[in-house]
């Protein structure tokens, strides 16, 4: 009897038996070759890394693998030394300062990932799947997250698939959901080819930018942080369209008692100006920021999504321009009132994802 197309042997993830075998031989071929390619930026990472602190190169974290299976997975190390020792069973944040000099670039441009290659020619590790989870994390924080254990079904990823559309503090539920709907897909090989080398290709744009920024940063404007003893630790990202409203709590409830426009933010201060002062307190403001994105629909049309964040934040420094007309500026330092805004902020206001 011919089986149904319907049936639920079909409608499972994965890849057929004979794709298995092919996918395990592509994935050890292609992590061989990639070894043989990356060699030069193994060498020139290790150097940085041992130059800057003396401290070992690489990072070996215990992480649970298909069916919770423990294994070492490698990382350049971009954390300062004993560094997992004071996170503990925690989620890293970029406020803790544990990142080294070059840490913040390997992260961001996801070289710190490289040695995972290592993990993939020992058949730790896959090229795409969900990345592994450290054991404190996955019992504190993910152990009760519905549908979460699906992951284990199948072997970690060096190109995790939630990690592709999200930015690193993105909620464990968040990113558990998106891992899920790509793990319960029918897998193709060629599907898989396309995303890993364009992933390849976005990255190698990200490196080019960030190298671009360090040299500019550390070389161009070295003088110049030099004489004035100031360097931000944190990237400034230019925003236009990003409306600014300022919240007044009182008994009745919430109101506007400002606007303002976004002028550029970073990891931990944004600055806001505005045509008319602002009555704002040193300390405890609630801020909502406000952006609009239009996504295609069609060939020709576009549909207009309006993304808030609510934060709060502290007055740092207040400056007037004088100018033919006179603007106010407001430089504040924030925190996302909730995970989810701390999403919503990294994903649609600073960029962090990779696509």
């Amino acid at each position: 009897m011919k089986k149904s197309p319907f049936t639920f042997e079909y409608l499972l993830g994965g890849y057929s038996s004979f794709s298995t075998i092919f996918n395990n031989a592509f994935n050890f071929s292609l992590a061989f070759i990639f070894l043989i390619i990356s060699i030069p930026a193994f060498v020139i990472v290790s150097l940085i890394i041992k130059l800057q602190d003396s401290g070992s190169i690489f990072y070996k974290g215990r992480r649970l693998g298909k069916n919770k299976k423990i294994f070492l997975m490698y990382k350049f190390r971009t954390l300062i030394p004993d560094a997992e020792n004071l996170i503990g069973a925690e989620l890293l944040s970029t406020k803790q300062r544990l990142e080294t000099k070059t840490g913040k670039f390997l992260r961001d441009a996801r070289l710190d990932e490289l040695p995972q290659i290592l993990n993939i020619l020992k058949g730790d590790m896959n090229f795409l799947g969900p990345r592994p989870e450290r054991p404190a994390i996955y019992e504190k924080f993910c152990k009760h997250i519905k549908g979460y254990d699906k992951r284990f079904s199948v072997k970690p990823g060096l190109i995790g698939y939630s990690q592709l559309f999200t930015p690193h503090n993105t909620p464990k539920r968040i990113r558990a959901t998106i891992d899920n709907r790509f793990i319960d897909k029918r897998q193709h090989i060629l599907v898989d080819v396309i995303i890993i080398f364009y992933t390849m290709l976005v990255l190698l744009g990200v490196i080019l930018r960030k190298s671009e920024r360090l040299v500019r940063e550390n070389i161009i404007q070295g003088k110049k942080f030099s004489k004035t003893g100031y360097k931000r630790s944190f990237e400034r990202i230019a925003l236009t369209n990003v409306k600014v409203s300022i919240i007044e709590e009182d008994d009745s409830g919430e109101k506007v008692s400002g606007n303002a426009f976004l002028a550029d933010i970073n990891d931990e201060a944004f600055r806001i100006v505005s045509e008319k002062e602002l009555d704002l307190k040193d300390k405890d403001n609630l801020f909502k920021l406000e952006t609009e994105l239009y996504r295609p629909t069609g060939i020709i049309k576009k549909k207009k999504k309006v993304k808030t964040v609510l934060c709060r934040g502290n007055l740092f420094r207040r400056t007037v321009t004088d100018d033919n007309a006179s603007w106010y500026s407001y430089v504040i330092n924030y925190t996302p009132v909730s995970p989810l805004n701390s999403y919503m902020l990294h994903q649609y206001f600073l960029g962090k994802s990779v696509i």
